[in-house]
């Protein structure tokens, strides 16, 4: 067991960010994301983000969780998915 406190631990101004619709997203839930991206679209990550964005029953955190996936892929790597 760890010290340090978890991440995703809902402080006052964590409630607050939610309240207002600003999803704080970790660099661990991004990686963890592309991995399970990677594995379930045959490696095109920015594709798969792009394509589950388009789901009706989408929530505000997963939306907020493949956009930052989005914006942390490299650009060679969006540009090899795109072709």
């Amino acid at each position: 067991m760890s010290d340090r406190p978890d991440a995703r631990q809902a402080t006052r101004w964590t409630a607050l960010l939610d309240l207002v619709g600003i999803h704080q997203i970790t660099a661990q839930e991004i990686r963890a994301e592309t991995l399970f991206l990677g594995s379930r679209h045959q490696g095109r990550i920015v594709e798969g983000a792009r394509l589950e964005l388009k789901s009706p029953e989408l929530s505000a955190r997963r939306g907020a969780l493949l956009r930052a996936v989005i914006r942390a892929t490299p650009a060679t790597a969006a540009v090899e998915t795109d072709q």
